[in-house]
Order: C-alpha cells, then structure tokens, then sequence
C-alpha cells in the first residue's frame, strides 16, 4: 500500500493518501432448482463463473467457472407420476486477483419435489477473498503542541548592546543610546515575526519573568505565586500575545534595590509548569525559557545558589511530562556562564546534568552556601527535599547529556529569528499515533516493514530503531523517527512526510 500526502499542511500537519485492505473478488451466483414432479430428471444446476475483483491498483482476475450441477434423479411422486430430486448446485467459483482467492462454499442441495411442486433451489455459494487493494483518502493532522514563552524582563535586557563599559544605564534613558539597541527589543521583534508564522500550529502561551525586591520597597509577584502580567495559551494569539510584549515598560534607569527588575526564575518556572499540568489539550506541553543573564529570587544574594534552584524545578517539570527548552542570549555585557545554560538545557528534556558550580567547587557547596537564602530555603522545602548538608536541588550526574541550549547572539535579530524558528520546531513530534485517523485505527504488519519506504521531504529514511524510522513492536500503530531521522523532521523546512506500504502490510480497523 501506498500512503502519500494530498496537501501540505503548514509545518505540524500533512495529508496522506492511502490504498489499504484487500477486497474479495467477484461474487459467484448458483442456481440448481429441482425439477418438477413428473417421469422426467430434474435439470442440472448451473453455475455462474465469480466476477472480476476491482482494485483501484492491479484488477483481479476473473473467477472460474463454477461446476455443472448434478442431474437430478427420479423419485416416485405422491400427486404424479415420479418427482424429480432437486439438481445439485454447481460449486462455488474461485475468486480472482490479489493474493489469489480462495474456493468458495458449495451451495446446498435443493429439497425433492413433493408431486407437482417445484423443489427448492439451491443457495449460491459464499464470495470468494483476495482480489484487488482498494483506494482511500485520509488527513493526518499531529495533535497541537503548547509552548509557554517565558522571557527574562531583567534589567540586563534593557542596556545598550553596543556598549561594554556603562552596563547600568538604560538604553535610551538619558539620550543614552537607542531602545531598539537591547535585548529586549531584538528579542520582542524577532518573536514577532516567528510567532505570526507559527500562530495556527502551537497554542502559544506568554509571560515574562520579572520582580523588584521587597526588601527595597518593590514588588515580586512570583514569591506570593503570581504572573499577573501574561497571555494564556491557545491558538491563533499572537496578536494578543504582541499587544501585551509591547506594553511591557523598560525598567527605570537605576540600580536601586527594590526599583531595578530581577530575575526571579524558579519560581515563575514553577508557576507556569503547574499552569500547563492543568491543561487538558492533547498536544505536548513545552516551556520555551529565554534569559540573558543569571537568575536569583528577586533579590542580589549569592549567585550560586539560584541556579540550583531553577535545575531542581525544570526536572520537576520533566518529571510532569512538560519539557524546557532554553535559550541565552548572548551580549556583551550579560552575565551567564555556559555551564549555567548547558545545565539547564540538560534538566529540561531529563539528561544528565552537571551542577553548575564555580571553579573547583562541589556539590556540598549548595547546602553550606545556601542554607541561609531564604529562596533556596523556600525551594529546598517546595521540591521535598532533605534539610541536611550534601542536598542539592538539582539532581546531578558527572557528565552532561548531548543537548545544548540555543545561544544567538542579542545583536544579531536575525540570528534570533533563525534560532527561535529551530526551537520551536523541536516541538513536533517524531512519534506519530495512527491510533485514530479519520475514526479508524491504522496497524502495519512489523514482518514486512522492509517493503516499506518512508520519506521526509522526498529524502528516503532508512529503516532503523536508532537512526530511521520503525514502528513500535508493542504498539503496531505507532511510527517513530529517531537519529538523524527525527532531526530531519524536526527542521523548519521539514512539511511533507511519504509512506509507502504495500498492500497487505497495513491494517485498517
């Protein structure tokens, strides 16, 4: 059988066009009626040869001829001369084409004639199988995904990129640069422009992370369990989306604790990952975690210890089946350690992850240095974890896994454009559940996937349960991509995917 799309559908979804099950071949018909009741024979059955099987690929061929009927015999009659036995029907006729019908069921003799009362004729035999593939037209469409964009609205955001001395004034306070020269704005365009693109296919959900210190007079909603200022998420709201992006103001230009915007990450992470848990969409549920510099807990305490704390809330989250995806940004005057972004970006899709430590530190370090932060405190009591020194957050390995974070340059708009359009492409799934489509239910035989051609952009996958395409042996209506297959895929440019199974290979139920 041969699957291939009908339309293209814009990045997450494409047509499929399949020609499926085998028919059975052409019915045979049989007559063999008993002959009236007299001196003479009944007549002999006759039989019809099977029609030709139809196939919308290679026709069938026709039936043979059903056998003659036996003659009937002479039996004497109680109101006539002699009734003749009802005639024997022809047997049934072979059907034709596909894999070559099998023989029909013989019809049943027709019951003696009673006088001059006609014997019953006999029943036709049963149609035969096999025959020619038939044609079907079915649209796939992959379910939507949910991606929560959570953007970092610190203060680093808003400082001129051009600049590496003054980090503290604020562009275009103070006729100090432009506006248009910052993390902010590069970012909030280029967002822009792939959001609109994307808008139809991903439920798209906005919120920023953003709070001034209390101890300063300010205000951080996170730490009271709040995200007062966002859109939540459902198709087609990019304009939504922008309206708000666009009204969000540049923080003011100082330095003052309490007036300046700070980085409370985990616990905005935590508000929106219990968000998305409440869902009930279908899709798979992503947050995609965009920052420019080290996180903290709205406050300026030890830098060791948010980090931590933003591992140990992205695994909770992997943990409740919502991955993070992460990006840095990266500028002149930000200050994010690579280690920082490589652990977070492990944490989020569940690999190792190395603890982001200073130098030669160790993983003690977190509890002797931290115990005293009330953020990490907080966040040590939130997460369960043990009140004893050697507890870390994050749970930590000794190697990091193979994902690393997207890391554009902020100057570079278009280079944040490109890399927002990868990350949200690695949202689509490279495992597709034919469980339901179209209401029917699509099984392929896993002995004969080697007849089997898949194709991504018209490039042929190989078959391979590490670098290719397979089928799930525990659940026969599973495809999967995986390797180089399932980056293909997940490439921007990637729209079409062609199946082709020959018949007998695929199962509709």
């Amino acid at each position: 059988m041969r699957i291939r799309p009908v339309r293209v559908l814009p990045l997450f979804a494409y047509g499929l066009a399949a020609a499926m099950g085998c028919a059975g071949a052409g019915t045979p018909t049989v007559t063999g009626a008993g002959a009236k009741g007299g001196s003479t024979s009944g007549a002999a059955g006759t039989s019809s040869g099977g029609m030709a099987g139809t196939s919308s690929g290679n026709s069938g061929t026709s039936g043979s001829a059903g056998t003659t009927g036996s003659a009937g015999s002479v039996v004497a009659g109680t109101g006539g001369a002699s009734a003749g036995a009802a005639g024997t029907t022809g047997a049934g006729a072979i059907s034709g084409g596909g894999t070559g019908g099998v023989s029909s069921t013989a019809g049943t003799t027709g019951a003696a004639g009673s006088g001059l009362v006609t014997g019953t004729a006999g029943t036709s035999g049963a149609a035969g199988t096999g025959g020619g593939c038939q044609m079907a037209k079915i649209t796939y469409e992959p379910k939507i995904p949910t991606v929560y964009i959570l953007v970092d609205r610190s203060g680093s955001m808003f400082d001129c990129l051009a600049t590496t001395t003054n980090v503290e004034a604020m562009c275009g306070a103070n006729n100090q640069g432009s506006p248009m020269d910052t993390s902010w704005y590069k970012l909030k365009e280029a967002t822009r422009s792939v959001l609109k693109s994307l808008e139809h296919d991903v439920h798209f959900g906005f919120a920023t992370i953003w709070g001034q210190n209390p101890a300063g007079g300010g205000m951080c909603p996170p730490l009271q369990g709040m995200v007062p200022q966002k859109v939540a998420p459902k198709e087609d709201n990019a304009d939504e989306i922008m309206t708000l992006y666009d009204s969000l103001a540049f923080q003011p230009n100082t330095t003052q604790q309490g007036m300046k915007f700070e980085t409370p990450a985990s616990e905005t992470l935590q508000i929106i990952g219990d968000e998305l848990v409440k869902l009930t969409s279908p899709g798979d549920k992503y947050i995609l975690f965009i920052t420019d510099g080290q996180p903290d807990y709205c406050d300026d305490s030890n830098s060791l210890c948010a980090p931590d704390s933003v591992v140990g809330h992205i695994q909770r989250l992997k943990a409740m089946n919502i991955t993070t995806i992460v990006m840095g940004l990266q500028a002149n005057i930000s200050d994010l350690p690579k280690g920082i972004l490589q652990a977070f970006a492990n944490a989020g899709v569940g690999e190792p992850t190395v603890a982001p430590l200073r130098g030669t530190g160790t993983t003690s370090d977190f509890y002797d240095q931290c115990n005293s932060v009330a953020g990490w405190k907080a966040d040590l009591t939130f997460l369960g974890k043990t009140d004893a020194r050697g507890t870390t957050l994050g749970t930590y390995a000794t190697t990091a896994g193979p994902t690393t974070p997207f890391s554009p340059s902020a100057a570079d708009q278009t280079q944040i454009v490109t890399q927002l359009s990868q990350a949200l492409a690695g949202v689509k799934s490279c495992s597709f559940d034919l469980n339901d489509v179209n209401g029917k239910m699509i099984k392929v035989d896993t002995m004969k996937l080697a007849q089997a051609h898949v194709l991504i952009q018209g490039m042929e996958v190989g078959l391979s349960a590490t670098d290719g395409w397979n089928v799930d042996a525990a659940a026969p209506s599973t495809l999967v991509f995986s390797g180089t297959a399932c980056t293909k895929w997940r490439m921007p440019s990637s729209t079409m995917i062609d199946l082709q199974f020959p018949c007998g290979s695929i199962i509709f139920e």
